[in-house]
């Protein structure tokens, strides 16, 4: 079974943020500048495989740590995968310190992965047997 999921993420983030604030001991606007911590949102996709109870996870763009381990050209092995009826659960390891929980509800077709990053996103079987989409 192959899935092709498209949805958006966050991902923690810093940003440099500038501008005036008042000051009250100096009763007059000053100007002040610095990094913030939040979440950056991001659009992205990912393909799913899963053939004879084993499983791997294709992730593209910013779900992609810039320091990751493992993978083979954008792959990642599924460890924990469990198939049903109406649900899909498996985790991989992008890090030492990051391991994202991947769930699937087959009757909806909504994929969510939980780790530092997160996404939420719709799936499509990708069956392309007859060479085209419509």
């Amino acid at each position: 079974m192959t899935l092709i999921c498209y949805g958006e993420g966050n991902k923690p983030g810093a940003e440099y943020r500038s501008g005036y604030e008042w000051n009250d001991d100096r009763r007059r606007y000053e100007y002040r500048g610095g990094y913030v911590s939040g979440r950056q949102n991001f659009d992205s996709q990912v393909q799913v495989e899963i053939y004879n109870g084993r499983g791997r996870i294709h992730l593209t763009g910013k779900l992609v740590a810039p320091i990751h381990s493992g993978g083979r050209d954008g792959w990642w092995d599924l460890t924990n995968l469990r198939v049903d009826r109406n649900r899909i659960t498996a985790k991989y390891r992008l890090n030492g310190l990051n391991s994202p929980r991947v769930d699937i509800d087959r009757r909806s077709g909504r994929i969510a992965i939980d780790g530092i990053e997160h996404f939420r996103g719709s799936c499509d079987i990708g069956d392309w047997s007859d060479g085209r989409r419509f």
